[in-house]
């Protein structure tokens, strides 16, 4: 089958790989039928997260089941799914208490072989194990476009502005305007704020924030934290969701947010240590909450959502391409000339 295989730092390869096939009784196999490109693949191109040469990349797609193994339950071939970037049992400890992103068994599709060895959904075809709950079906009249992002950037998003503590009537900075913090200002609005402003530095993004009902403000053009101040009395924003990682973008979220406000971070860290504002945080009385999404909380009723049109995640496409144009893909992504890239086999 073809797949999109790392080769090296800084290159990715469309390269014919053996089909996959289930091993394991609690196991999916699924002909995929879209693909992403996200934030985290660049990690990967950049070296910054290790994998090994070869592994099968991509953890954001959608597809049909084309064979289940003998103890999957909740799917049969022909089945319409969409899988969580991560793989979870459902009944472990952490899983038990809720906690998803936690599970003892957890291994993260198109990682390689050091987040657990699964295959990548940049492919035509994906093994998902602990099918029954990683997966969910896709409702009827849904498009792959509308589903695929459930499995990671939506939900991720969503987690962001649930743990953001938004009321209504509140006002909320999200710092990054990539896929993310595009999902952030989107789901932010579900929980009844006045005010959602936007930080970038990419024009193209904060048009695409503003269509979605955020106010940008263009972080090359004027400081970020004085312009939120300057916009609420000198206050600040009563949350902040930080949707990038680098830890320039951390200190923003922080310094944008009113004493006794919340701070989000969803954005996957850009180095292991750094300095943190302890005197800051606690003379203001901070809450500070950071972590990946823990995605098989939200699948379900994300996916209710969209279905009532209460939201629309494919709004942020911005090219739709090949399998065979991935290296492509990747350069458009990496050289922020693509908002959202999805990739059909």
């Amino acid at each position: 089958m073809k797949a999109l295989t790392f080769q090296a730092e800084g290159v990715v390869k469309v390269t014919d790989v053996p089909k996959p096939g289930i091993k394991g009784a609690g196991e999916a196999l699924v002909k995929v039928t879209l693909g992403a490109v996200c934030g985290s693949d660049l990690h990967i191109l950049h070296g910054h997260t290790p994998i090994n040469q070869g592994a099968v990349l991509g953890h954001e797609f959608v597809g049909v089941v084309e064979d289940v193994g003998a103890e999957v339950k909740r799917f049969k071939p022909g089945d319409r799914v969409v899988s969580s970037f991560f793989t979870s049992c459902g009944h472990c400890a952490l899983c038990r208490k809720g906690w998803f992103n936690q599970c003892v068994d957890k291994a993260t599709f198109g990682h390689g072989e050091y987040f657990g060895d699964l295959g990548g959904g940049q492919a035509e075809y994906v093994v998902v194990p602990l099918a029954d709950h990683s997966m969910e079906p896709i409702p009827a009249g849904m498009t792959d476009e509308q589903a695929i992002f459930v499995g990671d950037i939506l939900a991720t998003g969503f987690f962001g502005a649930e743990r953001a503590e938004i009321r209504p009537g509140d006002v909320v900075a999200v710092v990054g305007a990539g896929p993310v913090g595009l999902m952030a200002t989107m789901c932010a609005q579900l929980f009844g704020p006045a005010r959602i402003y936007v930080v970038d530095m990419v024009d193209s993004r904060l048009e695409t924030a503003q269509e979605l009902g955020g106010i940008p403000i263009n972080a090359s053009l004027v400081h970020p934290v004085e312009a939120i101040q300057g916009h609420t009395g000198g206050i600040g924003a009563d949350s902040s969701i930080e949707c990038v990682g680098l830890l320039s973008a951390v200190d923003t979220a922080i310094q944008s947010v009113r004493g006794g406000g919340t701070i989000s971070m969803v954005g996957v860290p850009s180095a292991v240590i750094g300095d943190f504002p302890y005197l800051t945080m606690w003379m203001k009385s901070l809450t500070f909450r950071a972590g990946w999404c823990n995605v098989q909380a939200y699948m379900r009723p994300l996916l209710d959502l969209i279905a009532a049109g209460r939201i629309k995640p494919d709004a942020i496409i911005s090219h739709r391409m090949r399998l065979e144009e991935a290296e492509e893909a990747y350069r458009l992504f990496d050289a922020r000339e693509a908002t959202k890239i999805v990739l059909k086999p």
